[in-house]
């Protein structure tokens, strides 16, 4: 059986994502934990786009886990998106 590939995850940290909560999110090394964090490559990226879909309920700060974005993501949040997505 060969190495499970890592869950590739992208932190916006664009001016409107950074003020409302992405720099909060960079410190994931403080909040994950550390059985999920081995399983995820984590990057800051400058946009993911998401402030630009006016049909989005969502709010910033913005992440993308693989293929998919997610908006309104907070710590609590990302880790329980991270669990989910080390686990699959």
């Amino acid at each position: 059986m060969g190495k499970k590939e890592k869950v590739h995850v992208q932190i916006c940290v664009g001016t409107a994502c950074f003020v409302q909560g992405g720099a909060d999110l960079l410190l994931y090394n403080d909040f994950l934990d550390p059985a999920v964090l081995c399983s995820c490559e984590i990057e800051g990226v400058s946009c993911l786009g998401g402030c630009k879909d006016a049909q989005s309920k969502d709010r910033p700060p913005y992440v993308r886990i693989g293929e998919k974005v997610y908006g309104s993501v907070n710590q609590e949040k990302l880790c329980k998106l991270l669990a989910e997505a080390t686990r699959a």
